[in-house]
């Protein structure tokens, strides 16, 4: 018997606003999928920071919009703008990212590591 493929129930742009400053920006990509794990795409730099806000935080709070270390940290839900070019599956990911980092190469930079050969994607469970 085959093994059904596990889905991806939403992707978020996880954008932040520094201290002091007056627009969010793009920072990082996360993936949910129906076993409640999670993927976060980020730049080495800002990863535990961000993994950090999105374990301490409900997503539907991360969708209001939070404060974090003096950081406004806020999930807008891009599911819906992939859904009808993609099946929605977690072996699917990098391909999804690579359409994200397409749309917009200069706000999207720090996803262009991922698609170099050799590397390896940062993956957190739960």
């Amino acid at each position: 018997m085959r093994k059904k493929p596990t889905r991806i129930t939403k992707i978020y742009i996880l954008n932040v606003e520094d201290p002091g400053d007056y627009y969010f920006k793009p920072e990082g990509v996360v993936f949910l999928d129906d076993l409640g794990n999670y993927t976060l795409f980020a730049a080495d730099s800002r990863h535990n920071f961000l993994r950090t806000a999105v374990h301490k935080f409900p997503y539907q709070d991360l969708e209001e919009g939070v404060e974090h270390r003096d950081h406004h940290l806020q999930l807008n839900d891009v599911t819906l703008q992939h859904a009808s070019r993609f099946d929605l599956v977690v072996d699917e990911m990098l391909d999804i990212l690579h359409a994200i980092f397409n749309g917009s190469p200069r706000q999207f930079f720090f996803l262009e590591r991922f698609f170099q050969p050799g590397k390896a994607h940062n993956h957190i469970a739960p």
